[in-house]
């Protein structure tokens, strides 16, 4: 199985995490990737806080809702974290635990997943991760590229979370038992 890619403009991910959106909380006033609330040592916000927020794709992406959620990440020695690289809960943890390594993730194919908005972040660190609707590309141009993804995935596709050849998470068509765990589906054709 080769991997493939998929630009972020064609993914829509379903918010699988617990709870909704803060209808009380806006934007951090340094944004998703600032200094002070993400890759950070101390939590700024509780874990599983998630912020909606509208890309109108005037200036980035496409238009539409897009949901981010607060998380703390356990990074394996391989793989690195990367921007637009898919994180699942990790499975000596808590739920809002992520990782990005699909031998110590809860399960793969796994409910629920979110992806990095950095190239780097610090294992144990806290930060935002995209975790639901279009991508939201005005609020982290970071995620502006493409994600890792299992061969082609064709147009309206419904994906999962899925080990990739290069032993990291990234998508994967969804077939069988697996379409129960549905993560995202697609708006074209990845680029493989």
């Amino acid at each position: 199985m080769a991997d493939g890619t998929l630009s972020t403009d064609y993914l829509v991910l379903i918010d699988n995490w617990p709870g909704a959106p803060a209808h009380n909380l806006s934007v951090p006033t340094d944004g998703f990737t600032g200094a002070t609330t993400h890759n950070v040592a101390a939590a700024a916000y509780d874990l599983g806080t998630k912020i909606q927020v509208y890309n109108t794709g005037v200036t980035a992406g496409i238009a539409g809702f897009s949901t981010f959620i607060y998380l703390n990440i356990v990074v394996e020695t391989t793989p690195v974290t990367a921007a637009n690289q898919v994180v699942t809960p990790d499975t000596n943890a808590s739920l809002y635990i992520v990782t990005n390594d699909p031998e110590s993730c809860l399960a793969i194919p796994s409910l629920p997943s979110a992806v990095c908005l950095t190239a780097t972040m610090n294992t144990g660190y806290y930060g935002w991760f995209w975790c639901g609707g279009v991508c939201p590309e005005e609020f982290a141009t970071t995620l502006t590229g493409n994600i890792l993804c299992v061969n082609t995935i064709a147009l309206g596709s419904v994906v999962i979370a899925s080990d990739l050849a290069v032993d990291s998470i990234g998508y994967a068509i969804a077939t069988g038992a697996a379409t129960d765990l549905i993560a995202a589906y697609t708006l074209s054709t990845d680029t493989n």
